[in-house]
């Protein structure tokens, strides 16, 4: 058995959950299905990624963003159809629901997460959820997938007015856990909020690395750890 700490704090999307995955199969379907006559849907799907890529690369923004995440991609999906010549609002919002729709029919577990959940629990590892993002949408996630059981609290940036790498939130983690920063390992996909947020406030910060890229050059943070799945902390 692996050595484990008194205790983990464990992100929610691409971590327990497979979430950015399903991003490029799900405007693929919703492009091809409203896309305006005469435009191309892989041309609309183009224009959507570079529009987005540039919305999430200023951190302010996606900060807001990622607490409404419904505006922010109707933002997102009416600057792409403007950059294609196309202004029509009633599609944009129509786009913009239907992603919606798609990409939570699509979230799913990783494989392992939740036997990985019950592994550290039977071995006394006390846990706490922290994830960014609107409360509802945050919430529901953890109630569909019956997760909140395994965790002493579950963390929400909606809910709480702050979120990762605040040291809030972690000091808030550490305390329903009731361990020291010194115990505990944050465990995430985000190498600047989860490993360099948790780095800042003293936890050891392990890299979810779920889609095997490796350690980008000019990354963020240096995690302690780097693993592939769950499991492979057990």
């Amino acid at each position: 058995m692996s050595d484990l700490p008194a205790a983990l704090l464990l992100d929610l999307d691409d971590t327990i959950l497979r979430f950015s995955s399903g991003a490029a199969p799900a405007w693929r379907q919703v492009c091809r299905e409203f896309a305006p006559p005469g435009c191309d849907p892989d041309a609309l799907v183009a224009a959507i990624r570079r529009v987005a890529d540039e919305f999430w690369a200023d951190r302010e923004r996606a900060r807001r963003g990622r607490l409404d995440l419904l505006g922010s991609r109707t933002t997102i999906v009416g600057g792409a159809l403007e950059a294609l010549g196309v202004d029509d609002a009633a599609r944009v919002a129509r786009i913009a629901e239907s992603y919606e729709r798609v990409r939570e029919q699509n979230l799913e577990l990783f494989p392992g997460a939740r036997e990985a959940l019950h592994g550290f629990r039977s071995r006394g590892v006390r846990m706490a959820l922290l994830t960014n993002g609107e409360a509802v949408s945050q919430r529901g996630k953890v109630d569909r997938f019956e997760l909140g059981g395994f965790f002493e609290a579950v963390l929400i940036e909606g809910e709480l007015g702050f979120g990762k790498p605040d040291a809030r939130v972690f000091e808030l983690g550490l305390e329903h856990v009731g361990a020291h920063a010194g115990e505990a390992w944050m465990v995430g996909d985000n190498l600047h909020a989860d490993v360099g947020g948790a780095q800042a406030a003293g936890i050891h910060g392990v890299w979810h690395d779920f889609d095997r890229r490796g350690l980008p050059a000019g990354a963020p943070a240096r995690p302690d750890r780097i693993v592939h799945s769950l499991g492979e902390l057990l």
